[in-house]
């Protein structure tokens, strides 16, 4: 019966260790909702950064690459942002290693002394006695999680024994033994090994808002390169454009120098204008295959490698740009700072000292601890006296503290300022916060009315360019004026593409500084139609208004040229 009781404490503390879990100090996740003043006009909902990514096959059937394809590869390939999550199975590790402070341990002894001797000094003529024994011990103790110790073993110890180790002796079945210590103030509510465990826990629910941060940094990096790159390309198309005039020109007056009707000097500048616009247009893909390489660190393959993107995946227009709500900045802030990652990552580093200030104040108190044991001797009696056949219990209380407690007392300090310190990040990564959707916000609504005055130069552009298109043709104007006027039109071309570029870039550090999705805000930009502006195509058409409008134009413009040079030679 003693050995089945026995028994049954080793189970409970085997099951105690089982039992013990860390205690795990959670921060609500961040809210799913989205800004209506900026998402596009369609729902937009919160997709899983893993699954979505995997389901986009970049440069796959799509006609072009999208924003969204370049955010999945990101999200799935891109190496700062896989190194953020190979940090869950370091941290997960570390935690693991905090309870093994909790784990139980099997502990055993063998102690044999096959000769030696003693002499007994209380007989009339001392005398040397010879003895001979052997101790075997196993069991089991560990850390309980309220701070104290469990312990449980049975040992042995048979065989002669100097008069002042017979505790060593036991009877013939041995000895069962159980002890227990309990932590009465410093240690009972916290001690280092609980602290130990909840550091590793905060460090573990640290690698999310991480991963977040990661996310977040990468995708607008990867949105400047990739629009960057959509903007080059549109230059490129704009400068092809532009060169295709000259080179169209250069036919025509090669085909009327040959029959008399222009002399050699108009074949040599427009050979001059058609020599500069191709050096330009050699510059601008240059730039653009630049932009193409940058992105490649951004876009990548199934292997994980960068993927150079050709430019049969240049998008031909721009998404259309869509009219935002004014935003409420203080409403918005707050729902920002509740998504932002650095916000996370503060109140956990925040919560880390906390701990360790409790627990410094803990080391406070003085240590006082109960400890109690109870032993029991099983079989034959090691003597005739049977002192060892009783159950015994000991009981008792030890403690400790140190007079200055100058430990605890610095701790409390250093944990108090650090908390006051991060306290006062907080509240500027708050204030950074405000000010980036304030920045954000000022550039998107700066960058649509660019917008809208380049969209109008660039049809007044058009306009004239074809008007002089015509008066060339008719022999009012040179070609080196028509020259002027094509390149100022191809340039406010450019100045429409940059200003959509701008556009965009700026909508991606807004939904950046709001902390929203970045994958899901680029599939809703992908599912934007294509925007209408005025374009290098339009700019390659011929003259499509009657003659008639253009030339009483003209008729008004020499008259005009006429009447101011009278009036200078006056």
């Amino acid at each position: 019966m003693q050995a089945i009781q026995f028994y049954l404490i080793v189970g409970l503390i085997c099951l105690c260790g089982a039992g013990v879990q860390a205690q795990v100090i959670e921060i609500a996740p961040p809210p799913s909702a989205y800004p209506s003043s900026v998402t596009p006009p369609a729902d937009a909902g919160v997709r899983n950064y893993q699954n979505s990514a995997e389901d986009l096959m970049i440069g796959g059937d799509a006609e072009y690459l999208t924003l969204a394809d370049v955010i999945a590869s990101v999200i799935s390939s891109f190496p700062k942002v896989q190194k953020s999550r190979l940090q869950r199975s370091e941290l997960q590790g570390e935690q693991v290693s905090a309870m093994g402070a909790f784990d139980t341990k099997l502990e055993g002894f063998t102690v044999s002394e096959p000769t030696g001797f003693y002499r007994n000094f209380l007989s009339q003529f001392p005398i040397a006695i010879s003895y001979r024994n052997f101790r075997h011990g196993l069991g089991v103790s560990r850390r309980t999680w309220w701070g104290g110790y469990l312990a449980a073993g049975y040992r042995v110890g048979r065989g002669d024994f100097q008069p002042w180790y017979k505790e060593r002796e036991t009877n013939e079945g041995g000895e069962f033994k159980v002890a227990l210590g309990i932590p009465l103030l410093q240690g009972r509510a916290i001690d280092p090994r609980r602290v130990a465990v909840f550091q590793a826990s905060l460090g573990r629910q640290a690698v999310e808002p991480q991963i977040q941060r990661e996310i977040l940094i990468s995708a607008l990096e990867a949105s400047a390169y990739y629009w960057k790159w959509v903007a080059e390309g549109n230059k490129l198309q704009i400068q092809r454009a532009l060169v295709e005039l000259a080179a169209k020109r250069q036919k025509q007056f090669q085909a009327g120098q040959e029959a008399g009707r222009f002399a050699e000097v108009d074949v040599f500048l427009n050979n001059q204008l058609l020599a500069e616009r191709r050096n330009k247009m050699l510059e601008v893909e240059q730039k653009f295959r630049q932009a193409g390489f940058k992105l490649s660190l951004y876009l990548r393959d199934e292997f994980g490698n960068p993927r150079l993107p050709p430019e049969s995946w240049l998008p031909e227009h721009f998404p259309r740009t869509y009219q935002l709500d004014p935003l409420d900045v203080d409403s918005e802030m707050a729902l920002a700072a509740s998504r932002r990652p650095e916000i996370n990552l503060l109140q956990l580093s925040l919560q880390s000292q906390q701990i360790d200030q409790r627990l410094a104040r803990d080391q406070l108190l003085p240590t006082i601890d109960l400890y109690t044991e109870g032993s029991q001797d099983v079989g034959t009696p090691a003597s005739s006296s049977n002192d060892k056949g009783q159950f015994q219990l000991a009981a008792g209380l030890q403690g400790s503290l140190p007079i200055q407690r100058r430990k605890a007392r610095g701790k409390i300090q250093s944990t108090a300022s650090k908390i006051a310190q991060i306290n006062q990040e907080l509240r500027l990564q708050r204030n950074k916060i405000g000010v980036e959707i304030q920045e954000a916000d000022n550039a998107i609504r700066f960058a649509a009315q660019q917008l809208e005055q380049s969209k109008q130069a660039v049809e007044y552009a058009i306009t004239t360019l074809r008007s002089y298109q015509y008066a060339y043709n008719k022999g009012y104007e040179d070609l080196l004026y028509l020259n002027i006027v094509e390149t100022k039109a191809f340039e406010t071309e450019v100045k429409l593409v940059e200003a959509q570029s701008d556009w965009f870039f700026a909508l991606s550090q807004l939904q950046a500084a709001l902390a929203l999705d970045p994958l899901a805000e680029a599939m809703e930009i992908t599912d934007l139609p294509p925007a209408d502006y005025p374009g290098p195509d339009d700019m390659r058409k011929d003259v499509d208004q009657v003659p008639a409008d253009f030339e009483a134009d003209w008729e008004k413009h020499l008259q005009r040229g006429k009447a101011q040079d009278n009036n200078d030679q006056q």
